[in-house]
């Protein structure tokens, strides 16, 4: 009998690689968090609108119907929306403020189905003193609301020496302040860990049961450090945009094609916008019909359905490599296969410490070095990342003096963009 394979645990000096470790010992320090076993699902009744109201009632949506809520709730920071506080409900104080959101998320809670997630951007206040409202909104969610934490999303907007101009005292130690290049998405669910239901169960039940993320898309969505560049307000016609990208990964990684989103704060759309275009329904709220005009306008303008969001009847699985999961590499062998290469052989190196995705023989028996650059993922894919783009003209650069009678080609989902510097 072959010897049983010893399981990790949880060490002084932290986890291991393996994500399915018995961290038992670890949670026992903590209180348990209570898991519910409700798995009632409701429907969702009238979608796809965008309400003129105030999110902290949202009766007109029934209970456990919502499968995601994501927002960017107004941030107190003096935006355009907020020039005239105390008036028409708009909170006065930093304390009305977060009441108010306390209250709004109390109705999202009520309407997310057992296992919803909510995924709120936030940005962080001040600098004399600094204001942590991604501290506060994790207080809201976990202990007056008791939902269950799942992580924290560090968004970067932007690197380098750009950023808000607040300096401080320029290079001296007297007062230097920190910049502000990143936001922050907190993360938690309902009741429970995993989504009510399995996709097998939800399935033979008539519910959204089919995944839409990409095998790329989901290893790049689930670290907690998204690049995606900011949105321009001026282009959206609202004060705190934020760029689509963010809730179109959301979306993607925690619902099935199909769900329900919910954003009760809408304001130029971008929520609808996602959903409407991962092939998800759409709900929302804003106090301002302006706002909700422009949103429906903009959703009409933009909300175009992604290639592969729609599911086919047949089982072809080259048709739809969304649905069926292959990585690029996959894709790309497959692509060269059908292109008439032969003789493919996968994962070579042509020099030391250069490896090349393949090498294949054309139909004139010519040998090509093929380099998959990047990954088919919504944040910068392909060669929209410099350091990609530079690593497969450097290959190409060993290609050519190792082999010189050899091709070389480069697979990949992006190319840069005209006026537009790749960025790390």
């Amino acid at each position: 009998m072959a010897e049983r394979t010893r399981g990790t645990s949880t060490s002084n000096f932290g986890v291991s690689k393996r994500e399915n470790h018995d961290a038992t010992a670890f949670y026992s320090r903590f209180s348990a968090p209570s898991i519910s076993p409700d798995e009632t699902i409701a429907p969702a009744g009238d979608v796809d609108r965008i309400v003129v109201g105030d999110a902290r009632s949202m009766a007109d949506i029934p209970s456990r119907s919502v499968a995601l809520v994501v927002t960017s709730p107004p941030y107190f920071a003096g935006k355009a929306y907020e020039e005239a506080l105390g008036d028409g409900g708009v909170p006065a104080t930093y304390l009305e403020f977060l009441q108010m959101l306390r209250d709004v998320f109390a109705e999202c809670l009520r309407v997310l189905e057992p296992g919803g997630r909510i995924a709120v951007n936030v940005a962080n206040l001040g600098r004399r003193p600094y204001r942590s409202l991604a501290a506060d909104v994790t207080s809201i969610l976990q202990d007056d609301l008791r939902m269950l934490l799942r992580g924290e999303i560090v968004w970067v907007k932007q690197r380098g020496a750009s950023g808000s101009c607040a300096w401080g005292s320029f290079q001296r130690p007297g007062n230097p302040v920190l910049r502000d290049v990143s936001e922050r998405v907190i993360v938690a669910s309902k009741g429970r860990f995993d989504r009510a239901l399995d996709a097998r169960r939800r399935a033979r039940a008539g519910l959204p049961s089919v995944s839409s993320i990409t095998r790329d898309e989901f290893m790049e969505a689930t670290l907690d450090v998204w690049e995606l560049p900011a949105e321009s307000a001026s282009r959206v016609g609202h004060p705190a945009p934020f760029p689509v990208a963010l809730p179109e990964r959301l979306i993607h990684m925690n619902t099935y094609v199909g769900d329900v989103v919910l954003d009760p704060f809408m304001g130029s759309g971008t929520v609808a916008v996602a959903a409407r275009r991962t092939g998800r329904h759409f709900l929302g709220y804003d106090t301002d019909p302006g706002y909700v005009a422009a949103a429906l306008a903009r959703v009409e303008r933009e909300g175009v359905p992604e290639p592969g969001v729609e599911v086919p009847a047949g089982g072809d699985r080259t048709g739809d490599p969304v649905r069926s999961g292959w990585s690029t590499k996959e894709l790309a062998k497959s692509f060269l296969a059908e292109a008439g290469f032969v003789d493919i052989v996968e994962s070579l190196s042509i020099a030391p410490s250069v490896p090349l995705a393949f090498r294949a023989c054309d139909r004139h028996g010519r040998t090509w070095w093929f380099e998959v650059a990047g990954g088919r993922t919504g944040s910068r894919p392909g060669l929209q990342r410099i350091d990609v783009m530079w690593r497969a003209i450097g290959k190409g650069a060993v290609v050519r003096a190792a082999a010189p009678d050899d091709g070389y080609a480069v697979l990949t989902w992006g190319l840069p963009v005209a006026g537009h510097r790749p960025r790390p």
